[in-house]
């Protein structure tokens, strides 16, 4: 890898709503942003708390009229916490003046989360917490090879 080369830049064009994704649309550009407000619990629980924005979740924020729906891609199909992001989010967007009502769905297509859906100072500081924390127990994170 050469000095140049950023290990945390994306290959390719996120397929996702991302902290850097832009609108046309103002109402998406806010339930974009009250998006960023709701963070992940697992996240929360662990004592580095995420927007699910951050993380990678939101799969597609469509609008029609004054209805709006909010796809997911949830880091487990079984993720026991969709009914509270669910609630968050449904609150957070439809108090948004020109929303009437939001629906919350899960992407069951079949995609799999990866970490690489994380914004990239998220994914930074996961990794700096990591050397982090490995340093503080005196491991080395890497196997070093013998002869």
């Amino acid at each position: 890898m050469s000095a140049h080369t950023d290990p945390y830049a994306r290959t390719e064009a996120a397929t996702h709503v991302t902290p850097d994704t832009e609108f046309d649309d103002e109402r998406k550009t806010r339930i974009k942003a009250e998006l960023d407000e709701v963070l992940d619990p697992c996240s929360c629980m662990s004592d580095h708390p995420i927007s699910i924005l951050d993380l990678g979740l939101v799969e597609s924020i469509s609008v029609d009229d004054r209805d709006v729906e909010v796809t997911l891609l949830l880091t487990s199909q079984r993720c026991t916490y969709f009914l509270d992001i669910n609630d968050e989010v449904r609150e957070r967007v439809e108090a948004l003046d020109e929303v009437d009502s939001c629906e919350v769905h899960q992407d069951t297509s079949g995609q799999i989360w990866t970490n690489d859906r994380m914004s990239t100072e998220q994914r930074k500081a996961r990794r700096k917490r990591f050397h982090d924390q490995m340093e503080a127990a005196g491991v080395t994170p890497y196997a070093e090879r013998s002869d």
